[in-house]
C-alpha cells in the first residue's frame, strides 16, 4: 500500500481563493435590448424545431381517428357474418371530422360522433373471447378520440362571425301574409 499524504492546507487555502476569484460573482446589471433580443431569438428556435418535428406527420387528432378507422375494417374483415356497415361508415365520418377539426380548431363534433360509434359498436360487439381489435378500437372511441379532441387549439384567425346588424327598424309582420 503507498503512502499518500495530503497537501498542506495553504495549498489548499490558496486553490480555494484562486477558484472563487476567476469564478463570476453574479449579474451586476442586465441589457433589456440585448435580453429581449436574446428571448426572441430563443423562441424562434423553439418554433423552428417545433415546425420540424410535425413536419411530414399527421395530426394526434387525424392519426388516432385513422387507427380507430382501420381497426375497426380489421375486425369487420374477421367477422364478415356480422353487418358492421354502420360503425365503418361512424368511423369514416369520425375521420373526416378530424381533419375538419384540425382545421377548425374546434372538436366539438369529434366528441358527438366517439360517442356515438361506441353506441353504434356496443351493438355490434362480438361478446366474450379474444377479439382484440375490436377491444382495441373500443378503446380508440372511447377514451383516445376524445382525448385528441381536446388538444385541439382553436383558430385565432377563425373568429366567429360579428353579429348582423342592420339601421333599419324591424319588419312587420302582418299575421296570414306569405310576404309580409
Amino acid at each position: 500500500m503507498s503512502d499518500i499524504t495530503p497537501p498542506p492546507e495553504a495549498e489548499v487555502a490558496k486553490g480555494l481563493r484562486a477558484a472563487q476569484a476567476a469564478a463570476p460573482t453574479g449579474v451586476t446589471s442586465v441589457d433589456p435590448e440585448q435580453l429581449m433580443a436574446m428571448i426572441e431569438a430563443l423562441q424562434g428556435r423553439l418554433g423552428a424545431l417545433e415546425a420540424e418535428r410535425d413536419a411530414g406527420q399527421p395530426a394526434p387528432v387525424v392519426s388516432t381517428a385513422e387507427s380507430l378507422r382501420d381497426l375497426l375494417r380489421v375486425h369487420a374483415a374477421h367477422y364478415p357474418q356480422t353487418d358492421h356497415g354502420d360503425v365503418l361508415r361512424l368511423a369514416d365520418d369520425a375521420v373526416d371530422a378530424a381533419k375538419n377539426s384540425l382545421e377548425s380548431g374546434d372538436g366539438g363534433i369529434l366528441h358527438q360522433l366517439a360517442d356515438k360509434l361506441v353506441r353504434a359498436m356496443k351493438k355490434v360487439d362480438p361478446g366474450p373471447g379474444d377479439h382484440h381489435y375490436f377491444r382495441q378500437a373500443m378503446g380508440f372511441a372511447d377514451v383516445h378520440l376524445h382525448d385528441a379532441a381536446d388538444q385541439l387549439k382553436p383558430r385565432p384567425d377563425r373568429a366567429p362571425a360579428a353579429e348582423v346588424t342592420s339601421s333599419q327598424p324591424p319588419a312587420r309582420v302582418i299575421e296570414g301574409s306569405v310576404t309580409g
